[in-house]
């Protein structure tokens, strides 16, 4: 259902449930959150793709949703368990990146929108229908969503339930770019890994004054005493 793999700094979650269009029950929930505990500290950036063809994630698992109409704790379990996993992505230390290449619905939008970075192949499409079932969407979703796109593309997305193609949503900028989201993490990953974790602190929290001190820190790291050694040889 869900794979974990590391290659050459880049920790790759590859979403691969073919016969439910990489949608997740709620013990899918859980597992995808134990696998993003396991990522390798050194790991300079991570990706999450999709295994199945014309397909990101369809979200959650609306078989397994079903239950939630009769079984009241299960829909306290679900709501916890999807939380777990798009917040452990989120709060990854490390550069994200979704490449979505095909349909993202539901809570696949979700997951996308816990990654830094969107990249949307030439087939995606994203749409967020729980209006359509009669349901709400998670809050912490919806203020990634407010903060990607601004509250009237927000409304018209939860509002209206209709799908947009990956040229509208760049234009809208719930997605960054268009192409393939694995080259992207190939560039992120040849940088330094240090550095990459503290550009992503401090897009987080941007106003935290202690970092200020790891910047200045940063100079006496070896690879900008690299770095510059390569630049006075080149001058």
């Amino acid at each position: 259902m869900i794979a974990l793999d590391v290659a050459d700094g880049i920790a790759t979650v590859t979403l691969d449930r073919p016969d439910a269009r990489n949608a997740l029950p709620t013990s899918g929930w859980r597992a995808l959150a134990d696998l993003l505990g396991r990522v390798p500290a050194d790991a300079a950036a991570l990706a999450v793709v999709s295994a199945v063809p014309g397909t990101f994630s369809a979200g959650a698992d609306l078989a397994d949703l079903a239950r939630l109409v009769d079984d009241v704790p299960a829909r306290t379990a679900f709501r916890l368990a999807m939380h777990d996993a798009v917040e452990a992505l989120a709060a990854l230390p490390i550069p994200t990146i979704a490449a979505v290449d095909g349909a993202a619905f539901g809570a696949g939008v979700a997951l996308a929108l816990a990654c830094d970075v969107i990249v949307a192949g030439a087939d995606a499409r994203f749409a967020i229908p729980p209006a359509r079932l009669g349901i709400g969407y998670p809050p912490g979703d919806v203020a990634r969503l407010l903060d990607r796109v601004g509250k009237g593309q927000a409304a018209r997305l939860l509002f209206t339930a209709a799908p947009v193609d990956a040229a509208e949503a760049l234009r809208i900028g719930l997605a960054d770019l268009t192409g393939d989201g694995t080259d992207i993490a190939r560039s992120i990953a040849a940088n330094d890994a240090d550095a990459l974790r503290l550009l992503k602190k401090t897009l987080v929290s941007p106003r935290d004054s202690s970092l200020a001190a790891a910047f200045e820190a940063s100079f006496g790291s070896p690879a900008f005493a690299n770095g510059v050694s390569r630049y006075r040889r080149t001058t």
